[in-house]
């Protein structure tokens, strides 16, 4: 019988990668990142297959998919302001480092 198993660990990511990770996570799902809900694992999974988190090599399958899940319980949603984000909207806040509240009201402008 197999079993996978797996162990909690803490792993650092430097802050400058975040934007970097983002993007090329968002890339990954193509249309869907703008319906997707972001997560930690999105930028964990995509570090490892940057190769930033090199101890999780043995993770990383034939086909370049990643093996790892990161909150107990499935993923959590990365949220701001109590508001769920997708991998765009995650995207756009570390990338041009804005407040939520700005890029809500460009939203509500621009309809």
């Amino acid at each position: 019988m197999q079993v996978k198993v797996y162990t909690p660990r803490i792993v650092e990511i430097a802050s400058e990668y975040l934007p970097a990770l983002a993007k090329r996570a968002a890339d990954s799902l193509g249309d869907r990142a703008g319906d997707v809900s972001a997560t930690r694992g999105h930028l964990v999974r995509q570090a490892v297959q940057d190769g930033l988190l090199r101890e999780f090599d043995e993770l990383v399958g034939e086909d370049g998919t990643v093996d790892l899940v990161c909150d107990p319980g499935m993923e959590i949603p990365l949220e701001l302001d109590n508001r769920t984000l997708t991998l765009t909207e995650l995207l756009e806040a570390l990338h041009y480092k804005r407040n939520w509240s700005d890029m809500k009201s460009q939203r509500y402008d621009a309809a």
